[in-house]
């Protein structure tokens, strides 16, 4: 069966067995495909709908982490968070006075649970695929503006990347000078990014991840001795499973990691996609991120050069001198 030929498959009953047919686009027609033994009591639903498949067993060297298999594996992640937040082993425990917080990615975002986990962490970014503007867009997206007004967002100081660029002004790109404060906003708790479909399907958000750390602050290094708010990678979640209540039906897979490659590479890419994403309910259709690279005023920084360089008295003296 050719993968671009058939589009639809549906289950039909003979007398003793049950065939897989698909429809072909092309013609209408209906093919065969296999055969698959009807049930004893002919529930063809039994197996599927049971938990044969699900299995729950310990990854890594590190205690507390799980691969998820089979149904369900959504909660795999719930409790996975759960954990973190009331630090249950003792190697994700820090001194001082810090945030658990989470970035992550999936298509959609609808599961009860996971959305009330989200407002338990002091900080959260979830970036999904940008939604349609039609009424049942609309709809389906409330739940999630409803949770951007109380969730927590995640403060762009918090990742490196995201200090320098700036919100739009009036639709263009901020222009700073040298004494323009430095961005100290927010990315609200879910974002989108991409572009809606106009003709061609367009890319979509589909890997789904969850990066789980710690929000602090830190000295910088400096001999000023002034402190950063920094973003530590501690645990990260892979999964086939969508952040919806519906993949819990589904046979998926998912599992908790602590592996430094996997967590710095897992950073970067969710970074990269808070850097490109946008509002929850963008007016463009287009790929328009929402923090873009400010633009220097270059006559204010020269300005304030002289002045810095000339406009102390006492310089001006020495100077003359």
């Amino acid at each position: 069966m050719a993968p671009d030929a058939m589009r639809t498959c549906v289950w039909f009953r003979r007398k003793t067995d049950t065939w897989l047919a698909a429809a072909n686009p092309s013609s209408g027609r209906r093919v065969l495909v296999y055969p698959c033994p009807v049930q004893e009591d002919g529930d063809l639903a039994r197996r599927l709908s049971s938990d044969e498949f699900d299995n729950t067993f310990p990854v890594g060297a590190e205690p507390g982490n799980s691969a998820h298999f089979g149904k369900n594996v959504l909660q795999g992640l719930v409790d996975g968070i759960d954990d973190f937040v009331h630090t249950r082993q003792q190697r994700w425990h820090r001194p001082g006075d810090l945030f658990r917080a989470m970035l992550g990615s999936a298509m959609w975002i609808d599961d009860p649970d996971l959305i009330n986990m989200l407002e338990e962490l002091g900080g959260a970014c979830i970036v999904i695929t940008k939604q349609g503007k039609k009424l049942r867009d609309l709809e389906k997206l409330k739940p999630l503006v409803e949770l951007n007004e109380r969730g927590p967002g995640l403060p762009v100081e918090a990742i490196a990347a995201l200090i320098e660029p700036a919100p739009r002004g009036d639709g263009k790109p901020a222009v700073v000078g040298p004494y323009t404060p430095r961005y100290e906003g927010k990315v609200p708790t879910v974002h989108t990014l991409g572009f809606r479909r106009l003709g061609d399907l367009p890319p979509i958000i589909h890997a789904k991840m969850a990066l789980l750390g710690y929000l602090g602050w830190h000295e910088d290094g400096s001999p000023f001795g002034s402190e950063l708010l920094a973003f530590e990678p501690v645990r990260l979640w892979v999964s086939s499973a969508n952040f919806t209540a519906s993949s819990r039906r589904n046979l998926e897979f998912g599992y908790w990691t602590e592996d430094t490659a996997l967590l710095q590479g897992a950073e970067r890419f969710l970074v990269k996609l808070m850097g490109s994403s946008e509002v929850l309910e963008p007016d463009s259709d287009a790929f328009d991120p929402g923090l873009v690279p400010a633009q220097t005023d270059e006559a204010a920084m020269w300005q304030s050069h002289e002045q810095t360089r000339w406009g102390d008295p006492d310089l001006d003296v020495e100077y003359d001198r």
